[in-house]
């Protein structure tokens, strides 16, 4: 039963993924708050001798926004705070894992974008700033990893229907969002050894408009 890493397994998309992988007859490797902040790299090295040796995936989904703002009317304060949810994170988590699946021979990494990298939206423009910065990280480690059997993906989805989300929603507008079980079946396909996908940037945009 080979392991696969997910942080953000406690959040509204997490805890379906992992709930799938398990049913996958996936060893899960579940990372949440109470493992510290990830944008800490000692917190992420401290991690590393407790992921069993047999890892086999790696699936990032700790990120955050904030939006409501235009451009001029942000501050380098909010500018640090996206990247440092979004791009550190995912700088430190594949920087300490990448090794561990070269050692194994290969191996499969899925992270999260956002619709809003390639399809922009007034006032989101630090969190699309911030999730184009993983997909360029996440294109770069495809490149790299491909002599080490190492499989890099992106995923970018809309607005996820997590309760979270459900809880701001106005009338029908969430029946059109991305489901978690449908980027959670996304994931388990892009992290199969049957899967040879590598280098993608794959919208799931739900039924929504762009």
């Amino acid at each position: 039963m080979p392991t696969m890493l997910i942080t953000g397994a406690t959040g509204g998309l997490g805890k379906v993924v992992a709930e799938h992988a398990r049913l996958a007859a996936w060893n899960v490797f579940a990372i949440g708050q109470e493992h510290g902040d990830l944008a800490n790299d000692a917190a992420v090295q401290r991690l590393i001798p407790e992921i069993p040796q047999d890892l086999s995936a790696v699936v990032h989904l700790v990120g955050g926004i904030e939006a409501g703002k235009p451009l001029d009317q942000t501050t380098p304060s909010e500018l640090e705070h996206m990247l440092h949810l979004n791009v550190t994170t995912t700088f430190n988590v594949l920087r300490a894992t990448i090794p561990l699946l070269r050692s194994q021979g290969g191996g499969s990494i899925v992270t999260i974008g956002a619709q809003s990298v390639v399809h922009p939206v007034p006032n989101k423009s630090l969190y699309a700033a911030s999730k184009a910065a993983v997909v360029s990280l996440a294109r770069s480690v495809a490149e790299e990893g491909r002599e080490y059997g190492i499989r890099s993906n992106c995923i970018l989805p809309s607005v996820i229907r997590t309760e979270a989300n459900l809880s701001w929603a106005e009338g029908s507008m969430a029946d059109e969002w991305v489901t978690p079980e449908q980027i959670a079946s996304t994931i388990l396909h892009l992290c199969s050894t049957q899967c040879s996908i590598n280098g993608a940037v794959i919208p799931m945009y739900g039924r929504g408009p762009f």
